[in-house]
C-alpha cells in the first residue's frame, strides 16, 4: 500500500507539472503570427454516423498541419462550413485552416450531416432544427476523435488540454450550439425530444471507443452565426470571439429567422450577453456587411484581419496561460473525500453552502472521461472504485455563473 501511495503521489507531482507549464510552443510569435509558410493536409473518416434517411455513413474530416512543424502536442481548431445544413462542404474551410496551420495550430474541417432536400424536398424549421442538433453530435465526435488519437495512435500530435470549435454560417451554429447548448439550459419540449432521439448531447455519431472521450471544448469561433438563445450562455463556459456584418440578410445581426427558416439570435446579442454575465469575449461588427460578403471583399479586409487577431490572442492566451493561474475567480471552497480513494470506496463531495448541487466528471490525464454524474448533491455517494490506478482531474459544474477549480483525485487499489 505504502509502495501504491508513493507511485500515486511522484504521479501527482508530475501531472501537476505537467498541467502548470506552458505549452512548449509558446514563445510569443507561434500561434499569432505566421511561422510556417506550407501547411499538409490529411483526409480521414472521424466516425461513423447514421443519415436523415436511416443509412450509416462514415464522416470524412480535412486536417491541416504546419508542414515541417517537430512539436509534439499542438492545440488543433475544429471548423465546421456554412451552407444552411443543406448545402455546403468541408472543403469551403480550406482558406481558415490554412491560415491557422500556418500559425502552429492543427485545423480541421468537418464534413456534418446536411438535410437531403433533393430526396425529401426543402426542410421546413423542424427539420433544420433536428439537423443542427445532427450536426452537434457530428462535431463533439470530431472533437474526441483528436483525444482518442491523442490516446493511442498520436498521429495528429494535439495538445487534448487546448482543443477550440468554430465555424461559418451553419457551421458557426453547430459550433455555437456545440458549446452552449446543455443539460442545464431551459429546454423547449420540441428541442429536448430532437435531443433524445439523436442520442442524447454527447450525440450518436462515432465509435464506440470514442463516445467515452471528452468532447469539451475552451473557446468558440464565431463566424456569422447564432444561437437559438443567447441566455443558454453562461458565466462558466468557453470564452467567444465573433464577427458579424450589421445587413447580414441569412443570420440577422441581433436577431430572426435564419435563412427565413429558424429563429435565431446573433451575435449582437451573444455579446451582449456575454458581457453581461462577464465572460470573455470579442466582437468584431461589420457596419453594411451582409452574410458572405465580409470574407471575401477587399474593403472588409481590415474587418477580418481584426477578427483574425482577436481569434488567435485568444487561442493563444489560453494555450499558453498555466493552468488554474488565469482565471482568479475560480471557487476552491469545495473538497473530495477520501483521497487517495481506494477500490470498494464510495467518493464524496463536499460543497460550499450555496451550491446545491453540481455535475461531476472525472478525467484521466489524456483528458478522457471516466467517471460523470450529474445533480450530485452534499456529500451524496459516488461509486467511482472500478478506476484504475493513478492521478485523475475531478471537475465540478453548479447551475449557476460560480466556477470551481480543478482538484486532483488519486486512485490507489
Amino acid at each position: 500500500m505504502k509502495n501504491n501511495l508513493l507511485v500515486a503521489f511522484v504521479l501527482l507531482f508530475v501531472v501537476n507539472s505537467f498541467l502548470n507549464a506552458q505549452n512548449a510552443g509558446c514563445d510569443g510569435s507561434r500561434y499569432i503570427d505566421d511561422v510556417f509558410t506550407t501547411v499538409k493536409k490529411t483526409s480521414t473518416v472521424y466516425g461513423p454516423a447514421t443519415t436523415h434517411l436511416g443509412q450509416v455513413v462514415n464522416m470524412a474530416i480535412d486536417i491541416y498541419e504546419p508542414e515541417g512543424d517537430a512539436l509534439g502536442a499542438r492545440p488543433v481548431v475544429v471548423l465546421a462550413h456554412g451552407g444552411s445544413f443543406v448545402l455546403g462542404n468541408k472543403t469551403d474551410m480550406k482558406p481558415w485552416c490554412e491560415l491557422l496551420a500556418k500559425k502552429g495550430y492543427v485545423a480541421a474541417s468537418i464534413q456534418y450531416r446536411l438535410y437531403p432536400f433533393v430526396v425529401l424536398g426543402f426542410p421546413a424549421s423542424m427539420a433544420i432544427f433536428d439537423t443542427a442538433v445532427k450536426a452537434m453530435g457530428d462535431m463533439k465526435a470530431a472533437v474526441r476523435f483528436f483525444r482518442e488519437d491523442a490516446a493511442t495512435n498520436n498521429l495528429y500530435k494535439v495538445d487534448v488540454n487546448n482543443i477550440f470549435v468554430g465555424g461559418y454560417s451553419a457551421g458557426a451554429v453547430t459550433a455555437l450550439h456545440t458549446s452552449y447548448f446543455d443539460v442545464n439550459d431551459e429546454i423547449p419540449a420540441f428541442l429536448q425530444t430532437m435531443v433524445t432521439n439523436n442520442g442524447g448531447f454527447e450525440g450518436n455519431t462515432g465509435s464506440t471507443a470514442n463516445k467515452t472521450y471528452y468532447s469539451g471544448s475552451k473557446a468558440v469561433i464565431n463566424m456569422s452565426g447564432g444561437l437559438y438563445r443567447s441566455t443558454w450562455i453562461d458565466a462558466n463556459e468557453s470564452p467567444l470571439v465573433s464577427i458579424h456584418g450589421t445587413a447580414d440578410g441569412t443570420v440577422n445581426y441581433n436577431y430572426g429567422l435564419a435563412a427565413n427558416i429558424a429563429y435565431l439570435e446573433g451575435s449582437k446579442l451573444l455579446h451582449d450577453q456575454a458581457n453581461a454575465i462577464g465572460l470573455w469575449n470579442q466582437l468584431t461588427t461589420v457596419p453594411g456587411g451582409d452574410h458572405g460578403d465580409i470574407y471575401t471583399q477587399p474593403n472588409y479586409q481590415i474587418y477580418r484581419d481584426s477578427f483574425w487577431n482577436n481569434a488567435t490572442t485568444l487561442m493563444e492566451s489560453l494555450t499558453c496561460a498555466a493552468v488554474g493561474t488565469t482565471e482568479s475567480e475560480l471557487r476552491t471552497d469545495w473538497a473530495i473525500a477520501p483521497n487517495p480513494i481506494n477500490a470498494g470506496d464510495a467518493l464524496q463531495i463536499m460543497l460550499p453552502d450555496d451550491a446545491s448541487a453540481v455535475r461531476v466528471r472525472i478525467l484521466d490525464a489524456l483528458g478522457k472521461v471516466a467517471f460523470e454524474q450529474n445533480n450530485v448533491r452534499q456529500q451524496e455517494a459516488l461509486h467511482c472504485g472500478h478506476l484504475a490506478n493513478g492521478v485523475y482531474s475531478v471537475e465540478i459544474q453548479a447551475e449557476t455563473s460560480m466556477r470551481f477549480a480543478v482538484k486532483k483525485l488519486i486512485v490507489s487499489h
